[in-house]
């Protein structure tokens, strides 16, 4: 979606939302649990409706009356869970309706409905199967009074939708009572939308709505960071007994139920396991400097701002780099059972042999992903584990959003046929064909797939970008005219037009001899640039002008460290400086060590609360309900003479 059209659309919902009554200042009651018929109650209802409405069709004709029964039935197909029963006699009655009434309560099933098995898919927003646009345009032909609240509900979803925190609890705190299927614990929807409003609007819904004042001293509480978790929980359940008839206080969110079930103690000990010998000793190494380097800046703190405050003993422990053992025989669970907090191990299976361990107390940030996560071990277990990795797949899957952000539609992809490569043009697939497929019924859904240019030398990348462009074709037209004319042919070779980007999985050497041959391949008669998509993998940071001249219009995504912005702080002068300029692949374990040491120290109020971020220098990390760190890379471009941090193209 391109930004004048994310600008209307976001302009349409705030429109919408002017049709909802005016915020006024109001001290609200408790929400009233009011008692529901039984699901086998209401579907009995609908069936019953579809008979009679058959009845009443062959009876007298008339079609009003047909319609009204049969939307009634609809209604109850979806407060009985069985929406797409609900969409069939939508679908199948809407081009009859001619009454106002009837069309726009189709129209309000319709939307419900979407956003009822759109959450029950669990997707993402970008999978979301009803564009965010139509939803509004269907919104937008309701105006009955009967169905302003469950309207205004509906807005309230399609506002958090599209990240519009602040439109959708001010919206929603007005209709915690409105009967709508959307309002199943409509106090956790608010509860999640509020942590996630600007502090202003947090402040506002507070002095106007008296529910809301407690809502906002318990985000205080949770979002506070000079407290530690031993003061935070003490501090929620006193909040509690402040407010023992508030719905979020007599049903506590899940997420901060899982917090006040942990056996918080105080971090005095951290174990550092990484593999300091062998084969992927450079990679410990790197790591185990970012770490030392975060834990010297967390004591220059303590001694310039906090003088009193404890100061944890950091532990390093090699565990070698033999996938089949430990290196040493520290590690074990009664060695590894005095430590508050371990980080690492960085090996895969050496993450899973830790496991293996079971050690109830240790919080863990692991430095890496096992394929057999257990998603239900916080709850077993009552501390926090995390899993933090610079997975490749994670930033093609980011790469592939933000080329269907910016509405590419057709790229061809590059790749070196590395197994990094080839890990990420798979995830980049799947996640392209995912975007791709919202809302459509198309079998042949593959089809979309992108092009792949596989090549091992020069040669290959070149025969294969002109092959894939149709450049190959041109020329064999030309060749075939110039044989059966007897006069000189002047000819320039043409391109595909369709084609609008080139993603690239390839080194940097490598990137830097591609674009040229891009460039080459591309008709005269456009003036058209078209921009190469590429991640981390394929980017370093020490770039001369010629680099930079051969590498212009190349967009790419990487952590903020190797950014131009991070480059000229202090910080990264001084690892340059101690270092001797190092490389890329070090800076960003370096990086990952030093955020990883920052994860240790807030990991409770990360893991637990999905809301709250870390501003790292790996990205900005905040953990997913697979209890994964999800790292937000920032965006470059590469321009003629610069590289400029950006999000457009």
């Amino acid at each position: 979606m391109n930004q004048l059209k994310l600008a209307s659309i976001i302009l349409f919902v705030f429109i919408l939302s002017s049709c909802a009554t005016k915020v006024e200042k109001v001290v609200t009651a408790p929400i009233t649990k009011v008692e529901k018929p039984s699901k086998e109650l209401v579907l009995s209802n609908a069936e019953l409706s579809l008979q009679r409405a058959e009845e009443q069709w062959q009876r007298n004709g008339d079609i009003n009356q047909r319609n009204q029964l049969l939307l009634e039935a609809a209604q109850d197909f979806q407060t009985g869970e069985q929406c797409v029963r609900s969409d069939i006699i939508v679908a199948n009655i809407e081009p009859f309706l001619t009454k106002p009434f009837q069309k726009q309560y189709a129209t309000l099933l319709k939307a419900e409905c979407s956003l009822i098995e759109h959450y029950a898919s669990g997707n993402s927003v970008e999978l979301l199967k009803t564009p965010i646009d139509t939803m509004i345009s269907w919104l937008s032909t309701i105006n009955e009074p009967a169905f302003t609240n469950r309207k205004e509900v509906l807005i309230a979803h399609v506002a958090a939708l599209h990240q519009r925190w602040d439109l959708a609890s001010s919206v929603l705190a007005q209709q915690l009572n409105a009967d709508s299927p959307l309002n199943n614990a409509p106090e956790h929807n608010l509860w999640e939308w509020f942590l996630k409003s600007s502090k202003q609007n947090k402040q506002t819904l507070a002095n106007q709505n008296g529910l809301m004042q407690a809502y906002y001293s318990l985000a205080n509480i949770i979002e506070d960071e000079a407290l530690n978790d031993v003061s935070r929980q003490q501090a929620i359940a006193f909040w509690q007994e402040r407010h023992p008839s508030h719905p979020l206080s007599v049903e506590l969110p899940v997420d901060i139920q899982r917090y006040m079930e942990q056996n918080i103690t105080k971090v005095e000990k951290i174990a550092v396991l990484l593999p300091l010998s062998g084969r992927v000793q450079a990679q410990g190494d790197a790591i185990k400097q970012g770490i030392m380097s975060a834990f010297f800046y967390r004591l220059q703190d303590i001694q310039q701002n906090n003088p009193g405050a404890p100061i944890p003993q950091l532990t390093f422990i090699d565990t070698g780099s033999d996938s089949t053992r430990f290196k040493s025989d520290e590690i074990n669970a009664e060695s590894l059972g005095q430590y508050d907090v371990i980080i690492g191990p960085l090996l895969r299976d050496h993450v899973n042999m830790i496991k293996d361990l079971r050690l109830p107390e240790s919080m863990f940030v692991y430095l890496n992903r096992t394929n057999n996560q257990d998603r239900g071990e916080i709850e077993e277990t009552g501390v926090a584990k995390v899993y933090f990795a610079l997975a490749p797949e994670d930033e093609a899957i980011q790469l592939a959003n933000l080329m269907h952000s910016k509405q590419v539609e057709t790229p061809i992809l590059i790749s070196n046929d590395s197994s990094i490569s080839r890990r990420m043009i798979d995830a980049f697939n799947q996640q392209w064909l995912a975007l791709n497929s919202v809302g459509t019924d198309d079998p042949f859904a593959a089809t979309r797939l992108p092009k792949i240019v596989t090549f091992t030398d020069n040669k290959s990348l070149r025969i294969g970008i002109t092959d894939a462009l149709d450049v190959l074709q041109s020329q064999q037209r030309i060749s075939q005219m110039s044989r059966l004319s007897s006069e000189v042919v002047h000819s320039v070779t043409r391109n595909r037009r369709d084609v609008d980007a080139f993603v690239v999985f390839a080194q940097p050497q490598e990137v830097e001899l591609l674009n040229p041959i891009i460039e080459a391949s591309i008709s005269l008669f456009t003036e058209d640039t078209l921009p190469v998509f590429a991640t981390s993998y394929s980017y370093q940071h020490q770039l001369n002008k010629n680099s930079i001249r051969d590498l212009r219009n190349l967009v790419f995504v990487d952590m903020p460290f190797l950014m131009p912005e991070q480059r000229r702080q202090a910080l990264a002068k001084e690892v340059d400086s101690i270092w001797n300029n190092p490389p890329s692949t070090f800076l960003r374990l370096f990086a990952f060590g030093f955020d990883a040491f920052q994860f240790s120290e807030q990991m409770q109020q990360l893991a637990f609360f999905s809301h709250t971020e870390l501003s790292g220098m790996s990205g900005k990390l905040s953990v997913n309900a697979d209890r994964e760190v999800v790292r937000q890379l920032p965006s470059a471009l590469i321009a003629e003479e610069e590289i400029t941090q950006t999000n457009a193209l």
